[in-house]
């Protein structure tokens, strides 16, 4: 292994670390503010007072990545945050044991650490990412090279968990005629503003790519293909009636999108290819269509 390809490796790696601490995070909090609601057993580590090294993300944060803090100065201010989430969660679940009413104050104050937490997080994400070359730079928004890396994560986690995702791949209609007639600046500022509004549209947990061009992807994980077509064409219906502005300029759009299973059967390559395929079916019947790829045909939604 060459050094640049030990340096990709070791990236990849914490890359993927981060990720399955950021989703431990997800998990937790969803489970501490269920207990603060609705009460019942307390975790006894999570009224420990080094509680913030018991979990999955302070492991991360004081295990291998501690020893790159020096090289990361947003590090100290991710630990910081860290433990003091956990201090205010303990605080505020000794109340409830011992049936004191929570302070409106302080659960105010778990919520603003817990949103810093989750920014820093996403933040030291974007950085990795970023250093894998896997970021687009117009958009910001993950490219083709990040996507084998997520879809063939999200094939294991099918596997485990037994949950569907649905891949969409979306080509945005005749989007040539917009730069020949409006100039390239103005092609990226729409392009720029299609990511914004697609990510807006989307599920929180949902993944958009930039394949390049006008072509996007979006991985939609714990969805059965039925449900993603209905999702997926309310996308459709609501792109039509939007208007996109750019240098005062009023553009609407429409896009061709394509539907497929995540299936674990399928490498990562053939599950783009099936869903471009579908893709290409819907701009072939005059675009703006969803089309959905089951068992080897594509139906129109």
């Amino acid at each position: 292994m060459t050094p640049s390809e030990k340096t990709h490796a070791d990236i990849l790696a914490r890359l993927h670390e981060l990720d399955s601490a950021i989703a431990y995070h997800a998990q937790w909090l969803a489970r501490l503010n269920r207990q603060l609601i609705c009460g019942g057993n307390i975790h006894p580590e999570d009224l420990l007072e080094d509680a913030h090294l018991h979990c999955q993300l302070g492991r991360w944060l004081h295990g291998a990545e501690h020893h790159r803090a020096a090289e990361d100065p947003g590090h100290a201010a991710l630990e910081a945050a860290h433990q003091s989430m956990h201090k205010i969660a303990g605080h505020l679940l000794r109340a409830q044991a011992s049936s004191q009413p929570i302070a409106a104050a302080d659960y105010d104050a778990l919520v603003a650490v817990a949103t810093r937490i989750r920014q820093l997080l996403r933040r030291k994400e974007q950085e990795l990412t970023e250093r894998l070359g896997a970021v687009d730079k117009l958009t910001g928004l993950w490219n083709r090279q990040a996507v084998h890396l997520r879809l063939a994560e999200e094939i294991e986690r099918v596997q485990r968990t037994r949950q569907p995702c649905a891949i969409c791949f979306v080509d945005l209609d005749d989007f040539a005629k917009i730069n020949q007639a409006h100039g390239q600046l103005v092609g990226d500022t729409v392009l720029k503003a299609v990511a914004r509004y697609f990510a807006k549209q989307l599920r929180g947990y949902d993944t958009l790519f930039r394949l390049g061009g006008e072509e996007f992807l979006l991985c939609l994980p714990n969805i059965a293909l039925d449900q993603a077509g209905v999702l997926i064409n309310r996308l459709r219906e609501k792109l039509v009636g939007h208007t996109f502005k750019a240098d005062k300029i009023q553009i609407q759009l429409t896009a061709s999108f394509g539907l497929v299973n995540l299936e674990p059967i399928f490498f990562v390559d053939e599950t783009l290819e099936r869903v471009e395929r579908a893709q290409l079916i819907a701009k072939s019947e005059g675009g703006n269509r969803v089309c959905i790829w089951q068992d080897g045909f594509g139906t129109e939604g």
